[in-house]
């Protein structure tokens, strides 16, 4: 090396050793940071003398980690970094260097400056983002400005349709068609590249019998370079550069490109690991608020279920009471008078449903083989005069779009689904004030069977999404009464099906609703004659007073033998001496309750009937309490028809024990 250029790189090497440790002392220390400067400008020059750069910058990726590891900020690495990209590369091992002009020497510096800048921008570019599209564009553009090429395109493997497809390309023209190729392993210079995992040059790309013409682009002169992306021998994709017209590829080019490619390979790997991690956060915390969701609507359901009974209990006495009076009554205006205390009870009645419903509890209603698209379509027609006539009343329009594809069954509940798929239609309407496009969907999907609604409303922040199957929450301000969704969140879950909402403010809201599929067997059951029994020795037991002595009179009312007991100890010391056809039992009562009463008259009579009445009769499955010496549930309130009806569900018009 000559005088000049050797005192020119010792300066610098002093100066960058000073400025590295200015950099890393105040967070190293300084004798840390003395030692590391001495050691990255000592290996650095080692490197560019012995022509060994790239085993240099996987150190210097490693050096850089640990730095952080100590507590360095990115403030000081980027600084760092920054330093070593001065230095004047000088690479000595390209022949004789004295003998070489000083102006040849400066351009090979700033060629060599200008490449390890190059590959300091991409190593940033992976360190600070895990950006996969980001790391890789900057990667392409780095390499086209150092190499010199006309096009770059990174292309990645795709494991699931086996083929390689174009993640970024960095080019003047035909960026669109190059995005638009599909190649297999072993299709083209690229795919046999992938297929083989060696990097090749080919610089008379059009004579090379594997060469591809690009569709929609003019044939041209031009050479490729092809390098593999590789991590543990696995090849992730293909970098494709393309040099138009006579000028080729030099060794030097696969070899700066190969590290290139690992830079790039590294990404990918750090990339799609950091894709798997989030993808699996976001399920967690889908999953959380599922839970959370869950947990809220099981605390409000065992409030509601006794809040529920309470009111059950009251209701019952109220239209009992009322009901018996009206038999006895004559007079019109009084009989209308206790009417509108009937319908006020009846109404109190569905009310108290309809917060079991929102909590999931409700098991009254027997599912029965469906056909999705029916229920849609009679929703969408049901709807018609919101979506179509009101819209034209507000003086906009709203196109509804049906494309109803599955074709098969779920067990279900046909009047609990419409419902559903009601409330989701006329919340589409109201968010569309201006008028849109509604589309209702489904679909079969292995075992499932999906529907999506999708509007082009308003759409829904983060926060309203999260809070909108909450009961009681609406953003209909005065008409809104927040039960809507709240309610068909526990139906779908009561049909073992799931219901998410993607939203976002300005982009309109779509519901993606899953069953499973399935069918119920049709079963036919007993002839039931249209005739009550009459003169049946019935026992009636409730730890409440007025709901006790109701249901005695409405069964006496019928012309029945009835015997009360309050309570569960009671009605054992009278089973104890007597007998009878049908017991009618409260469920919860204290010391002995409903099922320990069902369970005594089975044992003693198993002949005698049992009727369980509850204020939680809608919560119970017929099959659970059969299974526990229940014949019949009977829910509060209860009227003098359901009385008749479950009584004639027991024995025939003759006295005689139905078979069960």
């Amino acid at each position: 090396m000559n005088p000049p250029i050797a005192r020119l790189s010792a300066e610098h090497r002093a100066s960058t050793e000073a400025a590295l440790e200015h950099a890393l002392a105040p967070e190293l220390g300084e004798a840390r940071a003395r030692a590391e400067s001495g050691e990255m400008a000592e290996r650095l020059a080692q490197a560019f003398a012995e022509g060994t750069l790239t085993a240099f910058v996987h150190e210097l990726n490693e050096r850089v980690r640990s730095w952080e590891a100590a507590g360095v900020s990115a403030a000081a690495r980027e600084q760092a970094l920054v330093v070593l990209a001065r230095w004047p590369w000088i690479r000595t091992g390209i022949g004789a260097v004295a003998d070489m002009p000083l102006e040849v020497q400066l351009q090979h510096e700033i060629g060599q400056r200008e490449k390890f800048a190059a590959l300091l921008t991409v190593s940033r570019a992976v360190m600070n983002t895990l950006d996969l599209k980001t790391i890789l564009s900057t990667i392409a553009k780095q390499i086209r400005q150092v190499i010199t090429t006309d096009e770059c395109t990174v292309f990645l493997y795709d494991d699931r349709e086996k083929v390689l497809l174009p993640a970024v390309c960095d080019a003047q023209s035909y960026v669109e068609q190059m995005l638009a190729v599909r190649l297999k392993l072993g299709e083209g210079i690229t795919g046999t590249v992938a297929l083989t995992g060696r990097g090749e040059i080919v610089n008379d790309a059009e004579s090379d019998p594997r060469a591809l013409t690009v569709p929609d682009t003019p044939p041209e002169q031009s050479a490729l370079l092809c390098v593999p992306l590789k991590s543990r021998e696995h090849v992730l994709g293909v970098i494709t550069l393309s040099r138009i017209g006579p000028r080729g590829f030099q060794e030097e080019d696969l070899e700066l490109a190969t590290l290139f490619a690992g830079q790039c390979s590294a990404a990918i790997a750090n990339a799609r690991l950091y894709e798997n991690m989030k993808r699996a956060y976001d399920e967690l915390r889908s999953t959380q608020a599922q839970l959370v969701q869950s947990a809220k609507l099981n605390a409000l359901g065992e409030m509601a279920g006794g809040v529920a009974h309470d009111f059950n209990n009251i209701l019952a006495a109220i239209l009992g009471r009322t009901q018996l009076l009206m038999q006895t009554v004559a007079d019109p205006e009084m009989r209308r008078q206790l009417s509108v205390v009937e319908q006020a009870a009846l109404d109190g009645a569905q009310t108290v449903r309809r917060v079991q419903e929102f909590t999931r509890v409700r098991q009254d209603e027997r599912f029965e083989t469906l056909d999705v698209n029916r229920v849609l379509y009679g929703v969408v027609e049901l709807t018609r005069p919101a979506w179509e006539a009101g819209a034209k009343r507000r003086g906009v329009v709203v196109n509804v779009h049906l494309d109803l594809r599955a074709s098969q069954s779920i067990a279900g509940a046909a009047s609990e689904l419409r419902e559903v798929f009601t409330n989701m239609v006329l919340n589409a309407v109201d968010a569309m004030p201006g008028g849109g496009e509604l589309w209702v969907s489904s679909a079969d999907d292995g075992d499932l069977v999906r529907v999506h609604v999708r509007d082009t409303g308003v759409g829904m922040d983060h926060e309203t999404r999260a809070r909108i199957f909450d009961p009681f929450f609406t953003t209909k301000e005065v008409k809104g009464t927040g039960l809507g969704l709240s309610v068909a969140y526990g139906i779908v879950t009561r049909h073992h099906g799931c219901i998410e909402v993607h939203s976002s403010p300005g982009n309109g809201t779509q519901f993606t609703l899953e069953f499973p599929v399935g069918s119920v067997p049709v079963e036919l059951g007993p002839l039931v004659d249209g005739r009550a029994p009459t003169a049946l020795r019935i026992l009636v037991v409730d730890d409440e007073e007025a709901v006790l002595y109701v249901l005695a009179e409405m069964l006496r009312g019928t012309g029945h033998h009835v015997t009360t007991a309050l309570g569960g100890p009671a009605a054992i010391d009278v089973l104890r001496e007597q007998t009878f056809d049908v017991v009618f039992t409260d469920l919860g009562m204290p010391d002995v309750n409903g099922w320990d009463l069902a369970s005594l008259v089975k044992a003693r009579h198993s002949e005698c009937a049992v009727v369980l009445v509850s204020g939680w009769g809608f919560q119970l499955e017929e099959d659970a309490a059969h299974s526990r010496g229940v014949d019949c549930v009977m829910a509060k309130p209860f009227s003098f028809t359901d009385v008749e009806s479950a009584l004639r569900g027991l024995y025939d018009s003759n006295g005689q024990r139905r078979a069960a």
